[in-house]
């Protein structure tokens, strides 16, 4: 009489794969999955493709930005009426739109954040020592289009920067978000 042994080999290799220690090796899964898991986003630009997922590092196919570990993107984002409900003495407010935008000389004017510290994006990481001193107060970045602050957020939080804010569709949309006169009168400074 002839034994089938393939249910037993089956269930050797069963156990085998289950415990995963076949022949004394033994391999991290978790590790192993932390890995292949990783995902990469868009270097925050302000724009749709912000949401997109990779699996692997390179450029977005929208704007070509570098992508950037999504783990990397912690800084919160506030709407402009939301501002309002903000402490401004407690807040910093940074404005990363070129010194024209900022002092009303450029030829769009959308006005400014009262008493916000003017550092364009183009200039931020070779200034950042000028923000030394705010690294644990809360930061609210913004522009005029939301397109470069997100990208300084990043930055700032990049280089230990522990509450950072951007502050959503910009400064072109303030008068539209923000109806508020008190508000108004606390924050905003037309130009």
């Amino acid at each position: 009489m002839k034994i089938n042994t393939f249910p037993l080999v089956a269930l050797a290799f069963l156990s085998c794969y289950i415990l995963n220690s076949c022949n004394g090796v033994s391999e991290n899964r978790e590790d192993k999955n932390k890995v292949s898991e990783k995902i990469y986003s868009c270097l925050p630009c302000g724009q749709s493709c912000d949401t997109f997922k990779y699996p692997k590092a390179g450029n977005c196919i929208r704007c070509n930005m570098a992508l950037v570990s999504a783990s990397t993107i912690i800084h919160k984002n506030i709407e402009p009426y939301e501002m309002c409900s903000l402490n401004e003495t407690q807040t910093v407010f940074l404005d990363v739109r070129t010194a024209a935008e900022f002092n009303g000389t450029a030829t769009e004017k959308y006005g400014a954040i009262k008493n916000a510290i003017n550092i364009p994006v183009q200039e931020l990481e070779s200034r950042l020592n000028e923000l030394e001193m705010f690294k644990e107060k809360d930061i609210v970045v913004y522009c005029s289009h939301s397109h470069r602050s997100p990208r300084a957020s990043h930055m700032l939080t990049q280089n230990g920067f522990k509450n950072v804010t951007n502050m959503n569709a910009g400064m072109s949309e303030w008068s539209v978000l923000v109806r508020d006169s008190v508000c108004n009168e606390k924050l905003f400074r037309q130009q």
